[in-house]
């Protein structure tokens, strides 16, 4: 009987590394900018971006349609301001959502004096052509640390400008986070179901990932991971890292992609 083996991984050393420019460097997951060779999608999931953005630089004002973008700071901050009036600086751990709908110019700068680290993802829209909006959530340590934090799942409530707001990603999509410590003493478990597929990247550490009988996979930095069906999976920090394993998936319906 052939050997079962857990998904597939995508090591760091095989993502496209964008351009360079004096300001940002990227690492695209997929499909983007000038670089068409690579996956065009999976499922619903249409970019992985992990951009380093250098000392007061950043994206000037350009627009989007028709895509759920959200970011997760990792480093520095994250100054978003938008053509609705939103206007924000998020710091790391923090979630920053925008569902572009009809259209919406944005820009995202980094008006510090060190780097930015922030992974930018879209998500194909269920429904095209909607009212645009915009939130925020700026997790703590304490709400990702030893457990999996559910930091998106279809309506998060958010306080941007200090004004309470529900904010609802527009499509079948679950976003969770985790940091498990560096020694290796934690972990955490989630059950993927049989009509449904994952995508993970590994943040910063290293994870190891148990499928029971399918065997695990271990992880290093940048490096990402996707699985599609049913699976009882565990997620432990490997201990072989300075850092913590910080890692964040999608979670959504399965695919053929």
């Amino acid at each position: 009987m052939a050997a079962r083996s857990l998904g597939s991984v995508i090591r760091a050393s095989s993502l496209h590394v964008s351009t360079p420019t004096h300001w940002l460097t990227s690492r695209f997951h997929f499909a983007f900018a000038d670089w068409w060779d690579g996956p065009q999608q999976y499922g619903v999931l249409r970019v992985v971006n992990d951009d380093i953005v250098e000392a007061r630089s950043g994206f000037p004002p350009h627009p989007h349609r028709d895509m759920e973008i959200f970011s997760y700071v990792v480093d520095g901050e994250l100054s978003h301001k938008d053509s609705m009036g939103s206007e924000e600086t998020l710091g790391r751990g923090a979630v920053q959502y925008m569902s572009a709908g009809r259209g919406v110019r944005h820009s995202e700068m980094n008006n510090g004096e060190v780097p930015t680290r922030f992974l930018q993802i879209w998500v194909r829209p269920a429904e095209r052509s909607v009212e645009p909006q915009y939130g925020s959530v700026a997790f703590a340590e304490a709400d990702r640390a030893g457990k999996l934090l559910h930091a998106i799942n279809g309506a998060v409530n958010t306080t941007p400008g200090g004004h309470d707001k529900t904010i609802t990603l527009g499509q079948d999509v679950n976003v969770y986070i985790s940091q498990l410590g560096a020694a290796g003493d934690e972990s955490v478990a989630f059950k993927l179901d049989s009509e449904r597929q994952l995508y993970l990247v590994c943040i910063e550490g290293a994870l190891r990932i148990d499928g029971g009988a399918d065997g695990s996979v271990e992880l290093g930095e940048r490096d990402a991971f996707k699985l599609r069906g049913e699976h009882q999976l565990q997620f432990t920090s490997t201990g072989d890292a300075a850092a913590d394993a910080h890692f964040l998936f999608l979670e959504m319906a399965a695919s053929d992609d």
